[in-house]
């Protein structure tokens, strides 16, 4: 199987941190977006206030520290459907500089209140209904490997954390079939399929077709190199690449910095120059 990996040099940026009126510090994201699932660091993915691609990260903001975007400097707390507790990795997705919604990741046995379900290799990933507030990991020996079989999610508030495209490489189709369910930092070689009600893809590889048929969704810095059909309504698509084709009989609440690329060469990596026009969802 090909090795997927969305390496764009336009989208990276370095930290720095400079004064501010009134004595606060300004950061910058650096060109990372991956974290360990128990690590408090906080992903930037969407537009700044000028329209400029922004995709990066920085550690938990301190006392008067911002992440800059333009000419805005925002401190993103965790809140909203997808923020059950403190804790963990955070991502933020922002349009023109404001934050228009916040993933969350519980870190693994936050608390004692989160159950840890850990992949170390092969065979099909079932999550039932009745296994709520669990966090799927993958395991240091799977980096690297394929793993071979299929993941269902049906139980609600589950997040499953990848360890990146690179490493986290599932050879199979994918459903979340619960609620509250995010997924995050990892290839998918099959299909994509975001069947329920409050759902998160993020940075993410999929190789196959992506649908989305429940409501209230986000899907934000990923690569699809098959088709994206978004049946339900409210989603939120921002910084996207596609290969095939993008429709919309849903309604699509933001859609921004989405691109369609053809990867030339066929190595799976998509180039700058293999990126071609923006796309719009309705």
């Amino acid at each position: 199987m090909k090795r997927l990996t969305c390496n764009i040099a336009s989208l990276t940026a370095s930290i720095f941190v400079i004064a501010a009126c009134g004595g606060s510090e300004q950061l910058t994201v650096t060109d990372s977006v991956q974290a360990a699932h128990d690590e408090d660091r906080v992903s930037v993915v969407g537009t700044d206030t000028d329209g400029n691609t922004v995709r990066g990260s920085t550690s938990t903001l301190g006392t008067d520290q911002c992440i800059l975007l333009g000419d805005a400097c925002i401190t993103p707390e965790a809140a909203g459907a997808f923020c059950e507790g403190d804790g963990g990795p955070m991502d933020v997705i922002v349009v023109d500089g404001k934050v228009v919604e916040i993933v969350c990741y519980p870190p693994a046995n936050e608390a004692g209140d989160e159950d840890t379900f850990e992949v170390v290799g092969s065979g099909n990933i079932d999550i039932p209904q009745n296994a709520n507030n669990t966090t799927v990991t993958f395991g240091d020996d799977t980096n690297g490997e394929t793993i071979e079989g299929d993941l269902v999610i049906d139980g609600n508030n589950v997040a499953v954390y990848g360890n990146g495209v690179d490493e986290t490489v599932l050879h199979g189709n994918v459903v979340l079939d619960g609620n509250n369910v995010r997924l995050r930092g990892l290839t998918i070689d099959g299909d994509l399929t975001l069947a329920k009600n409050n759902l998160a893809a993020v940075f993410v590889v999929v190789t196959g077709n992506v649908i989305i048929t429940g409501n209230n969704s986000v899907f934000a810095g990923s690569a699809v190199f098959g088709d994206v059909t978004i049946n339900g309504n409210n989603t939120i698509f921002v910084q996207n690449h596609i290969a095939g084709a993008l429709t919309s009989p849903g309604t699509t609440e933001i859609c921004e910095d989405n691109r369609a690329f053809d990867d030339a060469n066929d190595d799976g990596v998509i180039g700058e120059t293999e990126l071609g026009d923006a796309l719009s969802c309705n």
